[in-house]
């Protein structure tokens, strides 16, 4: 079509600029997103350099609380107690980079050095198996805010019957449903729908939706279509779907360094203290945490707490600390020559969610986001003045959640096993290239899959097994703090194989609702690719084995590992660690069993649920010593279950996991 007679001079020029602008940003944009590990490691020097200029003080640092790890939980347990005592933060990393703040970027930024720590499990032989080596690919956020800054943003606090599950494993009922939503609403600023019974309002952190949600109405009618209603996440439900909320503020990621450290920097009772590797918590002769020790640019120094020693470094590192200070299971410990302190199952219970990415779907309707068509000069002039366009999300827009037939065998129809994820972007260019550097997937089969996508109006479907049977554990690599961990999830490893199972139910079940509803597959023609996954070719297209080996192969983790200091087994129901007073972990470790959802909003729960409990006992005790028999580990039968025994014997677990599940309704 050419210019039309009425169009002016600026109207012409624009015209005629439009491709020449084009061919120069394009390339520009991949080449950017091709350079940001070299961008973030300029920033991370940068950072490091003015941070070693720093002169400490000489000498004996006491403080009243210690805190080793300024992640989600960390960073809400450091912005309450450091408002009437003394607080040391320490972390490993440093200032979040600027880029992090972006919502749309997040899909660029994981398993990138500087800012994630990069684990790697140990091969797996039943899940992950199109990964290099069939190691999953664990990212974890290192500098301030932690995973926070790095994660997709999804805000979804768990199911109402996954804490009620806990209650019923800790008997503590302050771990219920009912027990955990103040927390959960005291900080929380809630800016979309929902109402005061189940949401907060005026809290540290900003909750609600982005201005672009792509697809995320039509997959929500899709939905409602198969009798799936549209609910809210955030409060009881049964099963639905929902266009999905962040912690966003005028379109900025909000979450957790901007909602809790940002504005408490210059608070005098706060010391944070970057790029602090904590190696392992003091212990004096009574084992009573004392402080901890840690390195920081070269220089190792320690720290002495008044009250108490708190480990908020993440499911995955805070049993590293404790195994390196001697507390963890005594024949893996005295294997490594670690004078034991404490035995304690600690790095059991591991679990964690994994995905298989179904699609690529396909559409005739421009509905989703194709990079090099929305990611314009533009989009990036719309978010930076004003917070909206593209860029304000992370691209997955929607979910749904529900119950696989499985469950509803069981009796739990209405507590979803199953959650399947919008993610509203079409393949680019070299999606095939990022989305392996992000899960360490083989690189030659991701671009042979994708390739015959590239261009074409697209999106996919994270299927996720949300109530997983298996477990895993976390073991030292060494004796050292800096060894690599032994890292087992065990994905898919469960007796009777429910998993798997489990996660071809939701591939079935997302494959009618995208090309048999009406909004999506009669308006939009929705289809699902007639190219086969790599290492399935041999089996029947869309059969059922030809799906088991899609789940099997195509899983990679969705980065919510928890359980591997749980409560019951490592912490009481005050977070407090057997036989070591004074010593407490508030992390995602102690989840007894996994929340149902993505686990950052579960974390920072349990960060100010956590900090709750340690204000009260110190405002009730002053200054007494704590009392040492409420640490003992064999007092565990208080308030655990005895079904809930955890064992070294990760079969054992499992099989009475399923057979909790198996007695919940009776």
């Amino acid at each position: 079509m050419g210019i039309g007679p009425g169009v002016g001079f600026v109207g012409r020029l624009r015209y005629i600029a439009s491709p020449v602008l084009s061919m120069i940003w394009v390339p520009t944009l991949y080449y950017t997103i091709s350079s940001l590990s070299i961008i973030l490691a300029l920033w991370e020097a940068g950072d490091m350099t003015l941070d070693a200029q720093e002169k400490l003080p000489e000498g004996r640092e006491v403080f009243d609380f210690i805190i080793v790890g300024a992640g989600s939980a960390g960073s809400v347990v450091a912005y309450r107690l450091s408002k009437n005592y003394k607080v040391l933060l320490l972390e490993a990393g440093g200032e979040p980079n600027p880029l992090q703040y972006i919502p749309g970027f997040a899909v660029f930024l994981t398993n990138k050095a500087p800012i994630d720590w990069q684990h790697k499990s140990v091969p797996q032989k039943f899940g992950s198996l199109n990964s290099i080596n069939q190691q999953s690919s664990w990212s974890a956020g290192r500098g301030l805010g932690g995973t926070g800054n790095l994660n997709y943003m999804i805000h979804l606090r768990g199911h109402t019957q996954d804490f009620d599950n806990w209650a019923r494993i800790t008997g503590d009922p302050s771990w219920s449903w009912a027990g955990v939503l103040p927390y959960y609403k005291s900080i929380e600023d809630y800016d979309e729908g929902g109402d005061e019974t189940y949401h907060g309002i005026g809290g540290p952190l900003r909750v609600g939706l982005p201005d672009y949600v792509g697809l995320g109405p039509e997959f929500v009618k899709a939905g409602q279509e198969f009798g799936y209603p549209s609910v809210d996440f955030n409060a009881p439900f049964h099963e639905g779907f929902e266009v999905l909320k962040y912690p966003i503020r005028h379109g900025i990621r909000d979450a957790p360094y901007r909602a809790f450290l940002q504005p408490i920097r210059r608070r005098s009772n706060l010391v944070i203290r970057k790029f602090s590797h904590a190696t392992k918590v003091l212990l004096n002769e009574r084992n009573e945490a004392e402080g901890v020790e840690y390195d920081r640019h070269g220089e190792r120094r320690v720290a002495f707490a008044r009250k108490e020693v708190i480990l908020s470094a993440g499911a995955i590192t805070t049993p590293r600390i404790l195994m390196l200070s001697g507390i963890g299971p005594a024949a893996h410990l005295q294997q490594l020559g670690i004078p034991v302190r404490r035995d304690l199952p600690v790095g059991h219970g591991l679990q964690d969610h994994i995905g298989a990415y179904l699609g690529p779907f396909f559409i005739d309707k421009p509905r989703t986001l194709a990079l090099e068509r929305d990611l314009t000069p533009g989009a990036f002039v719309n978010w930076f003045t004003s917070g909206r366009g593209v860029l304000s999300s992370p691209g997955a827009h929607a979910a749904g959640m529900v119950s696989s037939s499985y469950a509803a065998a069981r009796g739990e129809a209405t507590w979803p096993d199953l959650v399947l994820y919008l993610f509203g972007f079409s393949v680019f260019r070299t999606f095939g290239d990022e989305f392996s550097k992000a899960f360490s997937l083989k690189l030659d089969e991701q671009r042979r899959y994708y390739e015959h996508a590239v261009g074409k109006e697209s999106f996919l479907i994270a299927v996720s097994g949300a109530r997983p049977f298996s477990t895993g554990q976390i073991k030292l690599g060494g004796s050292s703090p800096y060894d690599a961990l032994v890292i087992d999830p065990a994905y898919l490893t469960d007796e009777g194989d429910v998993d798997v199972k489990v996660l071809v139910d939701g591939i079935k079940k997302t494959l009618r609702l995208i090309e048999n509803s009406t909004t999506l597959g009669k308006e939009m023609n929705a289809r699902f690719t007639d190219v086969s996954l790599p290492g399935c070719e041999h089996y029947i297209f869309r059969s059922d084995a030809y799906w088991e080996c899609f789940a099997r192969r195509s899983t990679v983790t969705l980065h919510h590992p928890v359980g591997t200091c749980g409560m019951g087994r490592v912490v009481d129901t005050q977070l407090r660690v057997y036989g070591t007073p004074r010593l407490r972990i508030i992390d995602n470790s102690i989840q007894p069993i996994i929340v149902t959802t993505n686990t950052q909003a579960s974390a920072l729960m349990i960060g100010e649920k956590g900090v709750d409990m340690i204000l009260k006992y110190w405002e009730n005790e002053h200054l007494e010593r704590m009392d040492n028999t409420s640490f003992q580990y064999g007092e565990a039968a208080n308030m655990s279950s005895s079904l809930f025994r955890i064992t070294t014997d990760k079969k054992s677990f499992s099989t009475k996991l399923m057979q909790w599940h198996n007695l919940i309704q009776k």
